[in-house]
């Protein structure tokens, strides 16, 4: 894939690679990764003594900048903020947001195909498939010495906290997003792919849906099935394999309802999401983060006083269980609100709205637009850009959105050895 190409192009490119494989199986592996991306793309920039992307279309642009506005409404509250300090160090961590978008928006990657773009999915899916296979070999060893069934689920729901994998929120953004790719790997490339390869992608999705199930995020369980029923109406309504449709549908409500039976507490926490909705813990949450918005509604709090102004509310609400673990809203639009009012909001719906603009009448439109439905979904859950495993991910993904469109219209075409 790399063969004759310039060391700097291969330098990016694998760097970019490792970033993905990295950040899913420990967080701060893909921090240092993504920084020495930064480097990477630095290095390149000077090797050829240029700055831009051509390869770039006017809407791909304004896609990667979609994080980069959104940073810098954030930045603009600091103007209404009273705790300097405290939004300097939110907006550093916010930073890394910006990394692979920017290195992709000022450096050439005429050098990439789509063999290059599905080797980061086929990482992503490596890693992800090699951390549920470790898990589940050591939580497998721990029931043969007597270890009950719901503590094999525990291996899974509290892996976060050893320090290699994490939040179960994160994980199964992560896994859908996964099975994104190996829906469009299976619908596009079928006829052409390698029986062996085929079937280790069809292996992968029930491998993927026990891991989504086994965290026991209710968000990702959702998203889960959501997704599986936007690919089966896409297959129906495109009319390339209602066979293979049908299959999808089928494994996943397979897996369901061997879920429902065989995990301990998957069931009850589905339905207590409903049946118990004004005792929920995110019920108390949303009220309490609803309230403090209304007293700032237009500008927010700014970025160095809205958490503080969270942790307030919790006390004034009596929700004392939120204001002692000081949680954030566990709503990445609400906390966009809080921290910079309806700017905030509305730099952060750009920021998911534009690789669906840009994504209009192309090939790869499909997938594109599942993947943000993925994403924004999961920001009604959780507040992702308040962790490094959230904005790590997030700007990977929308770097390789436009990388994956900007391959299609690709017109430079540059050869390895120009």
């Amino acid at each position: 894939m790399v063969k004759n190409y310039k060391w700097y192009d291969c330098f990016q490119y694998g760097v970019l690679w490792l970033t993905v494989a990295a950040m899913v199986v420990n967080w701060q592996a893909g921090l240092w990764m993504t920084i020495l991306f930064a480097l990477a793309t630095v290095t390149k920039i000077l090797a050829q003594g240029k700055i831009g992307n051509p390869t770039l279309s006017r809407p791909l642009r304004w896609a990667l900048l979609g994080p980069v506005v959104y940073w810098a409404v954030l930045a603009l509250s600091l103007l209404w903020t009273s705790d300097t300090a405290t939004g300097l160090e939110v907006l550093q961590l916010k930073a890394v947001l910006l990394v692979c978008p920017l290195g992709i928006l000022l450096s050439d990657t005429s050098y990439l195909t789509s063999n290059h773009l599905r080797g980061l999915g086929y990482a992503l899916l490596a890693a992800l498939c090699g951390a549920f296979l470790y898990f589940a070999v050591r939580a497998g060893v721990a029931m043969l010495q007597g270890t009950s069934l719901g503590a094999f689920q525990n291996a899974f729901y509290s892996s976060h906290e050893n320090g290699r994998i994490y939040h179960h929120a994160y994980i199964a953004l992560y896994a859908v997003v996964a099975m994104g790719f190996v829906y469009h790997e299976l619908t596009t490339r079928w006829s052409g792919m390698k029986a062996w390869l085929r079937w280790l992608l069809i292996v992968s999705l029930p491998l993927l849906i026990c891991y989504v199930v086994l965290v026991n995020s209710r968000a990702g369980m959702l998203a889960m099935g959501m997704a599986a029923v936007a690919c089966v109406l896409h297959l129906t309504i495109t009319r390339r394999s209602w066979k293979l449709g049908l299959g999808i549908g089928v494994l996943v409500v397979v897996g369901i309802v061997a879920a429902t039976q065989l995990v301990p507490g998957y069931k009850d926490r589905i339905s207590s999401t409903f049946e118990n909705v004004e005792d929920d813990a995110r019920t108390s949450i949303n009220r309490c983060n609803w309230h403090a918005y209304c007293e700032s509604p237009v500008w927010g709090y700014g970025v160095g006083d809205y958490h503080a102004r969270q942790v307030e509310q919790y006390g004034e609400d009596g929700f004392e269980y939120g204001a002692n673990a000081s949680f954030n809203a566990h709503n990445q639009y609400m906390e966009s609100l809080l921290a910079a009012g309806v700017p905030g909001l509305l730099a952060l719906l750009f920021f998911l709205l534009m690789p669906l603009v840009a994504a209009l009448r192309r090939r790869s439109g499909f997938l594109i637009a599942l993947l943000v439905a993925v994403v924004a979904f999961n920001l009604l859950f959780e507040s992702m850009f308040e962790r490094q495993m959230g904005l790590l991910f997030v700007g990977w993904m929308t770097a390789v959105m436009a990388l994956i469109m900007s391959v299609e219209e690709n017109k430079f075409a540059r050869s390895p050895k120009s």
